[in-house]
């Protein structure tokens, strides 16, 4: 037996047996021995790697906190990749442990915060920090930036909540002050008197002397693992460092919604003393750029000008000027892509509020003070509040359209944008008004040119609805942006004052937009008038990629216009050039809006103002459609015949070469379809099949629209049957024909007597009987010699191909020799035998 086992029975055989008393045999006693080490040993192991049972709740809970350490990591060093794979991560989790969560009363607050982190970094991430960024980060950024947005929607009542109470901890202050009461409360229940609790010391300070006195170092081992209670300077040292993590979440947080109203809640003495107003308007230019005073100043200034707008309303226009450099200022710094809607409107509304004090209460500029000790003249003048005011408006307008480009267009923010946009219509118009008083023609034109820009897309169906929101009293807008409803005479007016007064370039783009307008309104004829004689493709071609989209939106539009009017050969044209083009038909239009590349992305144009792309496909496909088929009809037997629509044809033979096509289901299936029944001369089933197309409800007033298709089908129709059965007919009778397509006698004579004189059919009409045509009969003929000829020279040039393979293969035995190849032999021959002949006379030389 080893000496560490000899001792360690002798000390425990000491200790169990009594003195005096029998021996125990020493083979049980060092079994017992070697078991008690042993269960010692077990004892040890199971303090080190202890099996803890843990529940679905701290399960959930837990990996939610790693997720979150990782992100928080992330987000220190921009990694946008690794953040958005973390990001959806998360988001999963979430999803797993949804039953959890609503038996612990919803989503946890950590969740919650470093969702408005995410949030946070994005928003407040410039575009010079972007530019730093690599291809792969940038995307990743673009994404998380899309997806946060649509995601926070989805819990904005919990945001909202958090960012009015945002607590650092997982529980509430009332949660936590509740728990610390129910533990105070469970120790005093506890709590024992002071012999017991000796005792108990006691009893611990024993059991650590026999760890420490045990020879098993695995046992000692368990008295230095032991922790102590922390000392009260540890836990004021912890609540400190608690206290400034809580400060810094905090202030990681940006209450967007209500920042401003900050200031409010603040109690600030205000002077309204002439003297004391002066030193405070001056202080606050000088201080102008300084965050830290910028909501204060900005309370000052909004207080100022409700007191003065009473007692003086010179002071009160120069605290205007001073509070809208202010409020651009603090919107730059809230939000850096975009002015959020509150500032905005703030701008706006006291933009408008400066124009009708000097307008319509007819204060004067020349006596107004700046307040800046750089100005030396400390005055204003006529143009420089008149370049104030526009320089103000110009940032409205920038502004507005980052928020159009930035801004989903399926959110309730868009549609209160655009509201805004008719506010920014109205503040043109007047200070449009000003600008012709003061005879200004370089802002006249810019202006006029502004107010064009805002709007030449709108329909007759805007502006009807506009004039019955005008009845109700409901509309927000007055009616004289639109010129009191007809909206063309009002154009007109704008786009003179730029011919008048403006560049070549804006003259170019007023005309398009001019031309838009009026095939928009049903004036095509005079819409393809002023585009013939002032817009050429070689012009727009060599200017700005703006003024090419623009080009490409007007031809579209004049598209449009043909196609309500019922003028498919004109409506073919005008959409031919742009769906022939390589290019995708939403890069033409600047429509595509999943392209984040900063110097494209600024070329698109907003939602509101884009034309549907499958309504341009259908409109063209269907106008190729009833000219082509009749053209194909014509002369079945020859491919050689001019072809008007390549797409068409290419659609055609798409489909034919499918083993089996399915019921048509969807645009381009029915137009196939019903290309079929035209073609048989059917053409009921062929408008029934166009019919079903959707399309037709985006299409204005398209109840008319259907009726002067209809009728052009039916006249297609009618040349496809006289192209396909004209040699089966030795006469037929016209009332027939008029009966049969439903078109009168005038209609179904006039087409029947272009096709004659064309020749695309050789018939004449009885001049005794004016309601027969009689077909020619030599026309079979003609038809059947011509295709006999056809054939005999192609097998007569199969049959020379074949004889010129046999020669070359087995040699020539005369079968490909023709007269051509005899003669050259013959030379050939002729040839060889002069060389090979001596002279007579000529004698050899014997040596």
């Amino acid at each position: 037996m080893s000496k560490f086992f000899q001792e360690e029975s002798n000390s425990e055989g000491e200790e169990e047996a009594p003195r005096g008393g029998p021996e125990v045999d020493a083979g049980l006693q060092s079994q017992a021995t070697r078991t008690r080490i042993i269960q010692g040993l077990i004892d040890s192991d199971d303090d080190e790697g202890q099996r803890v049972i843990v529940t679905e709740k701290e399960k959930r809970y837990t990996k939610l906190r790693e997720i979150i350490k990782e992100i928080k990591s992330k987000i220190k060093n921009q990694d946008f990749v690794t953040l958005l794979d973390k990001f959806e991560e998360l988001n999963k989790e979430v999803e797993k442990g949804a039953k959890v969560f609503e038996r612990e009363g919803g989503l946890p607050r950590f969740y919650i915060r470093i969702m408005c982190q995410i949030e946070v970094l994005v928003l407040q991430f410039t575009a010079e920090q972007k530019k730093k960024l690599g291809v792969n980060n940038s995307k990743a950024y673009n994404t998380l930036k899309q997806r946060i947005k649509k995601f926070n929607l989805t819990i904005k009542d919990k945001i909202d909540e958090f960012i009015n109470n945002p607590v650092t901890t997982d529980q509430s202050e009332d949660e936590r002050k509740k728990k610390v009461k129910a533990d105070k409360k469970q120790i005093g229940s506890d709590s024992e008197p002071e012999v017991q609790q000796k005792e108990e010391s006691s009893e611990s300070e024993d059991d650590d002397k026999y760890l420490l006195q045990s020879n098993d170092p695995m046992v000692r081992r368990r008295y230095w693992l032991k922790k102590k209670l922390p000392d009260k300077k540890d836990a004021k040292i912890e609540e400190a460092q608690q206290e400034k993590v809580n400060k810094k979440v905090i202030a990681d947080i940006i209450d967007y919604d209500v920042k401003f109203d900050i200031a409010q809640n603040k109690e600030i003495h205000i002077d309204y003393d002439p003297e004391s107003v002066k030193k405070k308007l001056e202080q606050i230019v000088s201080s102008r750029g300084i965050q830290k005073n910028q909501v204060e100043n900005l309370y000052i200034c909004e207080k100022y000008i409700q007191y003065f707008i009473k007692e003086n309303l010179q002071r009160a226009v120069e605290i205007l000027l001073i509070t809208i450099s202010l409020q651009i200022d603090q919107a730059k710094s809230e939000a850096p892509f975009y002015f959020n809607r509150q500032s905005w409107l703030q701008i706006y509304q006291n933009t408008f509020l400066l124009y009708s004090l000097h307008q319509d209460k007819g204060v004067k500029v020349e006596k107004l003070h700046t307040y800046s000790k750089y100005d030396q003249e400390n005055s204003f003048s006529e143009f420089r509040f008149i370049s104030t005011l526009l320089v103000n408006f110009q940032t409205l307008e920038v502004e507005l359209n980052k928020a159009f480009q930035n801004i989903d267009y399926y959110t309730q923010e868009y549609a209160e944008r655009l509201s805004d946009l008719y506010q920014l219509t109205h503040l043109s118009q007047k200070l449009l008004e000003l600008l012709k008083i003061k005879n200004d023609t370089a802002n006249i034109a810019l202006m006029s040119f502004k107010q064009l820009e805002a709007i030449y897309y709108i329909g007759p169906a805007v502006i009807q609805k506009l004039l019955e929101l005008q009845t109700n009293k409901q509309a927000a807008t007055p009616l004289q942006i639109f010129g009191n409803g007809d909206i063309s005479s009002k154009i007109q007016s704008l786009v003179e004052n730029i011919l008048k007064y403006g560049d070549k370039e804006t003259i170019i783009k007023a005309t398009l937009y001019w031309v838009y307008n009026l095939a928009l309104n049903g004036k095509y004829e005079q819409a393809h008038e002023i585009f013939i004689s002032n817009i050429s493709y070689e012009q727009v071609s060599q200017m700005k990629t703006l003024i090419q989209l623009y080009y490409n939106r007007a031809l579209v539009q004049l598209g449009f216009g043909a196609f309500r009017q019922g003028l498919i050969n004109e409506t073919h044209l005008h959409l031919a050039d742009l769906l022939s083009r390589d290019k995708v038909l939403k890069d033409l239009l600047s429509q595509n809006y999943t392209k984040q590349v900063e110097g494209e992305y600024r070329y698109t144009v907003p939602y509101h103002m884009s034309i549907n792309v499958e309504t341009i496909e259908f409109v063209y496909l269907l106008a190729a459609m009833l000219l082509e088929v009749p053209n194909i009809n014509q002369d079945l037997f020859e491919d050689s015949h001019k072809i008007i629509s390549r797409k068409f044809r290419q659609l055609c033979q798409y489909y034919d070469s499918q083993t089996f096509n399915p019921q048509p289901e969807n645009m381009r299936d029915l137009i196939y379809a019903a290309s079929k029944e035209l073609a048989k001369g059917n053409w009921t089933k062929c408008w029934d099949l166009l019919k079903q197309i959707q399309l037709w409800t985006r299409i204005p007033s398209y109840e008319q629209v259907q009726q002067q298709i209809k009728e052009r089908v039916q006249e297609q129709a009618l040349k496809c049957y006289l192209y396909t059965f004209k040699n089966g007919f030795s006469n037929i009778s016209v009332d027939f024909l008029k009966e049969r397509f439903q078109l009168s006698e005038q209609v179904t004579k006039a087409i029947i007597y272009k096709m004659i004189y064309y020749g695309e059919i050789k018939a004449i009409i009885d001049n005794q009987d004016q309601s027969f045509l009689i077909f020619v009969n030599d026309d079979i003929s003609n038809q059947t010699k011509r295709l006999a000829s056809v054939l005999i020279e192609k097998l007569n040039q199969q049959c020379k191909n074949n004889e010129k393979l046999m020669d070359s293969k087995i040699g020539s035995f005369g079968i490909a020799v023709d007269k051509e190849s005899v003669d050259q032999v013959n030379k050939q021959k002729k040839k060889n035998v002069t060389k090979n002949k001596k002279p007579p006379n000529a004698t050899t030389k014997r040596k």
